[in-house]
């Protein structure tokens, strides 16, 4: 019997496209929006493998929302990104939003709710949507960590309408408020959201400013109550918003015994009772995959005891404060070394390293397939030579802000690390086109490139790098004042490249340059030139016309760029969904309708 959804197409023959889209979300989602348009059996398919979904409606397009929720009826995910307030008190258009989502619950099979846009607490539409008995019983994961104004009343409602949460982020922040109610989110919430939510596996709260007050009790309640957490993520910006001691992280650890995250983001720690208490609250972290500590708790003493425990941990995120980390250095060693055969990321920001302290870490570090180091003083480009060499699993590395000086080349540094995929080096003052060009040549199979804000670069290193990685789809070259010919002189000016996305914020390109990214990046879906201001509309239309995925550009702050252009940039491209133009722009309604009417927003930012 056919499948009734895929048209003529044989059941087998479905399932097997149907495998084949789910291969190409996995890759890049966006690519099928273009299978899509083949036929109506394609565009059936791949409504049915899309399976997260980011509502970006204006006022405009809100009535179009049912439309778009019975298309994709697979859907388990939902973004609500959206620019329908007038400003950020005004939630009932988001209440709107989700009276609709709750409309056709019964068609969708929703587990994920995430917030992306600054709202106050959305009481009514949560209501709203726990009247569908399926999105009740279904939803598992809510993300309101961009909801302002929460207070505990809010978590209690949470717990009430959706029991079956198990992933829930949640943020306490006074900035809008009034300051009639300083703290909103207490342990109380904290204890009565634990009691609820039995299912809860996953939780972050995330106090900014001083509306909130935790204390070891919030831990006690969750450790006690969720019996199937297994990640806690608390990140508190003052020491006068918590009382949280060593006492209550050992009871986390002692009774979570499914606990296998912990992020501890705090500005300090306070003291226990006793102090031979001091660390002890790690000495139960046997279970740990993942650990992120902020700068109060990176401490020789404690950084020992957990290496001690021989965490099975597999993510590794420290934060230090900048100085001498003499001290702890080798507390740090013990630690790599007791996780060294399960640990695969890791993170080390505003550490004093040198090249040399890498080098002894280096051994214990063979095994990782990411590295993020931000912030580093004193490391250079030997360490992306070191530990290139030294993790031959390596996929991703991020070396930022880096305050080392120019080294000196050794052509024992000309390895080949055929595992890197991603490579962030952004405002590392060292970086010149002669590295650049020794990094390329050491990770031929590049797809992420960002080196933003590198100024010693010129249109010859980054023409080289794009000749050895021809590989890279997305690269980010923001703020290096390259010219037009910024592909390079050495790279094949009639050769394709495979870009997808490119970051060129305020460089010197004009017409010419764009002329060029439309001849050469026949597949590029993203492009930012906000404050090229040499280029005009006739450099626009180069690249609308000759780029035929383009899906999103940002033309803030290009002062040469009209607003004449943009009903023919919808025309010339109807695959185009978003403009982002600076909100000095004063658009005509019918503008406004001609570019709506193809399905793309225009997004205006503030200077």
């Amino acid at each position: 019997m056919e499948n009734q959804e895929c048209g003529n197409l044989p059941n087998d023959c479905c399932r097997c496209w149907e495998l084949i889209f789910q291969k190409v979300r996995e890759d890049d989602e966006r690519d099928l929006d273009s299978i899509s348009l083949v036929s109506k059996q394609f565009l059936s398919i791949s409504n049915r493998v899309k399976q997260s979904l980011t509502l970006n409606v204006n006022a405009d397009t809100l009535h179009l929302l049912p439309n778009i929720l019975r298309r994709f009826r697979h859907i388990k995910s939902i973004v609500i990104d959206t620019n329908i307030l007038k400003n950020i008190y005004d939630s009932i258009a988001i209440d709107g939003v989700l009276d609709q989502i709750a409309r056709y619950g019964i068609l969708l099979n929703l587990h994920a709710l995430r917030f992306q846009c600054h709202i106050e607490a959305l009481r009514d539409g949560f209501r709203a949507l726990a009247l569908s008995k399926n999105m009740k019983n279904n939803l598992k994961v809510l993300d309101c960590s961009w909801v302002i104004s929460m207070q505990d009343k809010d978590l209690v409602l949470i717990a009430d309408l959706f029991p079956q949460l198990e992933e829930l982020s949640i943020q306490a922040d006074r900035y809008f408020f009034d300051d009639e109610t300083a703290v909103r989110i207490t342990d109380d919430g904290i204890g009565v959201l634990a009691a609820k939510l039995k299912e809860l596996k996953e939780i972050e709260i995330y106090c900014p400013l001083d509306a909130c007050f935790i204390t070891d009790k919030s831990l006690e309640s969750l450790s006690e109550n969720c019996v199937k957490l297994r990640k806690i993520d608390l990140c508190i910006s003052r020491a006068d918003q918590h009382n949280v001691t060593e006492v209550g992280i050992d009871s986390v650890m002692r009774h979570s015994t499914n606990l296998t995250s912990l992020s501890l983001d705090l500005l300090s720690l306070q003291p226990p009772t006793s102090p031979f208490a001091i660390g002890n609250g790690f000495a139960n972290a046997k279970n740990l995959h993942s650990l992120s500590l902020g700068q109060a708790l990176i401490s020789n003493k404690r950084i020992s005891l957990l290496a001690k425990t021989y965490p099975p941990l597999k993510k590794l995120e420290l934060s230090s404060f900048p100085g001498d980390n003499s001290e702890i250095l080798g507390a740090l060693k013990m630690l790599l070394h007791a996780c060294q055969l399960t640990l695969e990321e890791l993170s080390l920001s505003f550490w004093s390293l040198t090249n040399t302290d890498i080098s002894d870490l280096a051994p214990y570090l063979s095994n990782l397939t990411s590295i993020n180091l931000d912030g580093l003083s004193g490391l250079t480009s030997v360490t992306f030579y070191t530990l290139t060499k030294s993790c031959p699993l390596l996929k991703i590395l991020t070396m930022v802000n880096m305050k080392g000086q120019e080294d000196t080349f050794s052509p024992d540094f000309l390895h080949k690390n055929y595992r890197m995929r991603h490579l962030d080096i952004s405002k590392n003052p060292w970086l010149n086109d002669t590295i650049l060009k020794n990094m390329g040549h050491v990770c031929p199979n590049l797809q992420f490139l960002r080196v933003s804000y590198c100024l010693r670069l010129t249109n010859v290193g980054i023409g080289e790098v794009l000749r050895r990685c021809p590989a890279i789809t997305q690269l980010n070259i923001n703020h290096l004042k390259v010219s037009n010919d910024f592909f390079g002189r050495y790279s094949d000016n009639s050769s394709k490249l495979n870009l997808k996305t490119l970051e060129a914020c305020d460089n010197k390109i004009s017409d010419e340059g764009m002329a060029m990214i439309g001849n050469r990046c026949p597949n590029l879906q993203y492009l930012n030139i906000g404050f090229c201001k040499q280029v005009t509309d006739k450099g626009v239309m180069e690249v609308v016309k000759k780029c035929k995925r383009l899906r999103n550009i940002c033309l803030y702050g290009c002062e040469k760029v009209s607003t004449n252009i943009l009903p023919e940039m919808v025309f010339s491209r109807p695959s185009l969904r978003k403009i982002d133009l600076p909100s000095k722009f004063d658009l005509t309604e019918e503008t406004k309708n001609t570019v709506s009417s193809f399905g793309c927003r225009l997004i205006f930012n503030e200077a």
